[in-house]
């Protein structure tokens, strides 16, 4: 599809798919980078910990140990769109690796917001979520419910209106599937005998807070004038006194037209 065709079903139905965006190779290259991360943060916090926690199969801020996520956080096919809906100021708020194991329970298997912070609905995205399919999407997998539409919904759905509505993504490897945040999903359930694996990016305007802290996450790993400086946070921090406010325009922590 034309991006022009992508940005109305993001306006109008609440998400879009971007089909073919990596090849297979990608896709598998990334799942053995998930599944090695996966591995490190069960040696740190312990599987039954985790579980826990509701962050069994969770990997958070994967760019944190491996800068290859870095080329899906400023992919030039995703992020075109990102900045034609949000602007190309967008900030990176959160990047999870997403791992379903087969009939295991999680987190996500209920429909919610990504966005849980706004209680109202805007005429202005606020923030996107970009889910970059690694694994099969599908009946058997898992692939996630969405339910069109309801991004413009302020008034919160019934249970029955919810199921009766909601459409499973059934897509491939290497797609993308960005929707506004306030659009009402959930995770499907892995009925098969592999993992299912996905990797999650949201991007919000610079003034809303990260989920984590990427500034003080990646501090020193990036020229500070790249684009994946900006789009990490590091040209929207607040200034941390009044001399650092009153600082010259390029010293500023916070840039202009940020």
């Amino acid at each position: 599809m034309e991006i022009n065709e992508h940005i109305e079903n993001v306006k109008t139905k609440g998400y879009t798919i971007l089909e073919n965006v990596v090849d297979r190779n990608e896709c598998d290259l990334i799942s053995e980078k998930l599944d090695e991360l996966e591995k490190i943060q069960e040696n740190e916090f312990g599987r039954e910990k985790l579980q826990k926690m509701n962050e069994l199969g969770i990997v958070r801020a994967p760019i944190e140990k491996d800068e290859y996520f870095k080329n899906l956080i400023l992919n030039t096919h995703v992020f075109e769109l990102i900045s034609s809906l949000i602007k190309d100021t967008a900030i990176l708020h959160l990047q999870n690796g997403v791992i379903l194991y087969p009939n295991e329970k999680h987190g996500q298997a209920h429909f919610h917001r990504d966005i849980t912070f706004m209680n109202f609905i805007s005429d202005k995205i606020f923030s996107l979520s970009v889910l970059w399919v690694i694994d099969d999407f599908n009946e058997e997998s898992g692939g996630s419910w969405i339910v069109p539409f309801t991004h413009k919904m302020s008034e919160w759905p019934s249970e029955k209106y919810l199921e009766k509505n909601a459409i499973q993504v059934i897509t491939k490897p290497g797609s993308v599937i960005i929707m506004d945040s306030m659009l009402i999903h959930k995770g499907g359930d892995n009925k098969g005998a592999k993992k299912r694996r996905a990797v999650n990016h949201m991007y919000t305007r610079p003034f809303i807070k990260q989920q984590i802290d990427f500034p003080s996450l990646m501090k020193g790993k990036f020229d500070l004038e790249s684009k994946i400086s900006q789009v990490l946070g590091f040209w929207s921090i607040p200034p941390k006194s009044v001399n650092e406010y009153r600082a010259d325009p390029e010293k500023r922590t916070y840039r202009k037209g940020q």
